[in-house]
């Protein structure tokens, strides 16, 4: 498939600019009378914000075609400022694109558009307001609601929310940086492990009714889905991801005595590596919008039913030498592990994605 644009897209853009170009330094008028009565002359052009192809301008690897010739990848601009924008591309970001294409749409609602339509702006400016912050792209997503516009909003909000933090635990990982230094003394230890086990028994389990409520946000089969709750219900799993990052934080940056260093070693980074698996949900959701956008229908069908899931567990391993490590310490504590597992099963698209959590 050649990524271009088809001609419905290209007349959308085109209107929807009232054929100026989108840049707001320009405004150019892209149309206009032909000396044959019967033609017009246009010299405005749909330009790809992220390159349709390798080798342009601000190309992502990652999109698949059908998301590169798809109207959210679109802007209509004069052929002067299309030339201007691939051939200064590092000044012309896809951020600025993003938000050219915004600007201008509501300068024409504004200035073009009826009461109603002008009234129909302001009340989605407003809704985009709690936006205004993101990536320019989310909030093309929420305006232009192409076809799985649920997913690929979960996409991208969970990976400009998540990623800093989860990057955190990499840093944390590689020793890269520790908060200030905590010493805990001999005595001490015992209510400062089950501190920790108990937080850790806390913060994980939310993780699935999360879950559950992102997969209703999407909207039942053939229903849109709210932009607001998937906003709603990202931000509460990086708030709860936020919360994981700093009880990581207190782990690493704690100073233990020498005898105790092999338990130490044991609580590092297991919630670390539990959050680590939030990962799946966009890489999945990005795999499942790639069939979409193909219109991948064996692919589809061959999802149907399929099973996925996200274990947040103990392994036994780690019980087992978690276990040893405080009998030889002689430690005895109240906390108890447990085998009994809360299931939650997502459908995505299709398919069903679970999330398992062992409770510590």
């Amino acid at each position: 498939m050649v990524p271009n644009f088809n001609q419905k897209t290209i007349n959308t853009l085109a209107k929807r600019a009232a054929y100026l170009c989108s840049n707001p330094d320009c405004r150019t008028q892209t149309v206009g009378p032909n000396e044959d009565p019967n033609k017009s002359t246009v010299i405005g052009e749909a330009a790809h914000i992220f390159g349709a192809r390798p080798g342009s301008k601000r190309y992502v690897s990652s999109m698949t075609d059908f998301a590169r010739s798809n109207i959210t990848n679109g802007i209509w601009l004069c052929r002067n400022c299309h030339k201007m924008i691939d051939t200064d591309y590092q000044r012309f970001s896809s951020d600025i694109l993003f938000i050219w294409r915004e600007k201008h749409e509501n300068f024409v609602s504004s200035e073009l558009g009826n009461t109603t339509d002008k009234i129909r702006q302001e009340q989605l400016s407003l809704q985009l307001n709690e936006f205004k912050d993101y990536p320019p792209l989310i909030r093309r997503i929420i305006i232009d609601k192409p076809i799985g516009w649920e997913y690929k909003l979960t996409v991208e909000l969970m990976r400009y929310l998540n990623n800093p933090f989860l990057r955190k635990i990499e840093d944390l990982k590689a020793g890269l940086y520790i908060k200030s230094q905590q010493h805990v003394k001999d005595e001490e230890m015992a209510d400062w492990i089950s501190k920790r086990l108990n937080e850790s028994g806390k913060l994980v389990p939310p993780m699935v009714g999360l879950i559950d409520r992102l997969n209703k946000s999407w909207g039942a089969l053939g229903e849109e889905g709210d932009f607001k709750e998937i906003h709603h219900i990202c931000c509460l799993i990086r708030n709860n991801l936020e919360l994981i990052v700093f009880h990581e934080e207190k782990i690493f940056s704690t100073n233990v005595p020498e005898r105790y260093e092999r338990v130490l070693g044991l609580l590092k980074n297991l919630l670390g590596s539990q959050a680590e698996k939030l990962k799946i949900i966009p890489d999945r959701l990005e795999e499942i919008i790639s069939y979409i956008d193909k219109d991948d229908k064996k692919a589809l069908e061959a999802l149907e039913g399929k099973e996925e899931m996200i274990v947040f567990e103990v392994s036994e391993n780690w019980e087992k030498d978690f276990n040893k490590e405080l009998n030889e310490l002689n430690i005895n504590l109240e906390h108890q592990y447990s085998q009994r597992g809360c299931l939650m099963m997502i459908p995505l698209g299709g398919i069903i994605l679970g999330a398992l959590i062992f409770l510590c």
